[in-house]
């Protein structure tokens, strides 16, 4: 208690969630090295077993842990072995009175885990299914600031009025709700990354993109002002697609055994960005309220409000388009450009309440 009505509260609040469901590839190739070969044992090597060194599409069914099924099917593992932790800083401060309240809330806060999602129509792990190691990052919800304003106040002003005067000058009220937060993060990916160990296209939106030679994360997003920043909020010289396996033994233009199904086409490895590792811009949202009340008799009343929501009509700017890395230096490519909005433009709703 400060006095004067005005209460204070801090607080940890930490959670831990284990045994969270995630879905991946459960036969996923193996990765193929001279240390590490995979050897294959069948009446139709010669000499038998065979043994593989390399990692490319045409090997990758031989490649799988279960022959003759493999992961470029479909087959999934709907597993209990993803985890979230989360741990926060919460403070309040409030006064109520008889005229109204004031609350604000304060949140500084980070939250982590394997998956945000357990999804079963796609793929949750991010990049090598055959472990959640590259799976971890930021929660998809993770805001580590957010600070929320919510009030009420009776107006004061003519309060002894009576008659028609009084009807329409006293009993107004004013109450909103404000709120500022972080922005959500996101991944940068590359649709045709690893295409030597999970196949072309089966897992969208968990394969990563690469981080070009000499950028770091730093590099990669621009600086500024938001509104200075839509047509370039990621640097995209700072990103390429995923490496290629053995380049000089393919052409780096054919990529795609769909489209080349003669040629030597190049199979791609991971990329090197992680999950989560960027933000999207901070939002922030004012909803106000302007109460008229009517007594009409000692049991009945009316009320009349205005709600307007997002009253300043602010713009709150989405994540920008990530999911094209192919498509940096191709004309008019939206990679690392804001082309959306979250959240609604100005609304403004009128209400009438009769209570008896």
């Amino acid at each position: 208690s400060l006095g004067k009505e005005w209460v204070l509260e801090v607080g940890y609040v930490g959670t831990k969630g284990t045994h969270l469901r995630e879905t991946r590839d459960s036969l996923q190739s193996q990765n193929a090295t001279p240390a590490n070969p995979v050897d294959i044992s069948s009446p139709f090597c010669s000499p038998s077993p065979c043994v593989i060194t390399t990692n490319t599409f045409d090997n990758a069914v031989a490649r799988s842990r279960a022959q003759g099924i493999n992961g470029y099917a479909g087959f999934q593992l709907f597993a209990d072995d993803a985890y979230s932790h989360y741990h926060s800083l919460q403070t309040t401060l409030s006064r109520r009175w008889g005229a109204g309240y004031f609350q604000g809330a304060y949140t500084f806060s980070k939250s982590t885990d394997a998956t945000s999602t357990g999804n079963t129509a796609f793929n949750t792990a991010f990049n090598d299914e055959s472990t959640l190691a590259a799976s971890r990052g930021l929660s998809d919800f993770d805001r580590p600031h957010r600070f929320v304003v919510s009030y009420r106040y009776d107006l004061p002003f003519f309060k002894g009025e009576t008659g028609a005067k009084g009807a329409l000058l006293r009993g107004w009220a004013i109450s909103g709700i404000t709120i500022f937060q972080s922005g959500s993060p996101f991944s940068v990916t590359d649709s045709g990354a690893g295409s030597a160990f999970l196949g072309l296209g089966f897992t969208p939106g968990t394969l990563s993109g690469q981080l070009a030679s000499g950028h770091t994360l730093s590099s990669a997003s621009s600086t500024g002002g938001i509104r200075t920043r839509i047509d370039g909020y990621l640097n995209p010289a700072a990103f390429t697609t995923a490496p290629l396996l053995y380049p000089s033994q393919c052409d780096p233009q054919q990529t795609d055994p769909t489209i080349f199904p003669n040629s030597n086409f190049c199979t791609t490895n991971f990329g090197n960005v992680g999950r989560n590792v960027f933000r999207g811009p901070a939002q922030q949202n004012w909803d106000f309220s302007l109460i008229k009340n009517f007594n009409l008799t000692e049991r009945q009343t009316l009320r009349f409000a205005t709600d307007f929501f997002n009253i300043w009509n602010h713009a709150n700017f989405g994540n920008p388009a990530v999911n094209a890395v192919e498509t940096i230096g191709v004309p008019n490519s939206p990679f690392g450009k804001i082309t959306s909005t979250v959240g609604t433009p100005r609304l403004i709703q009128f209400s009438l309440r009769y209570a008896f």
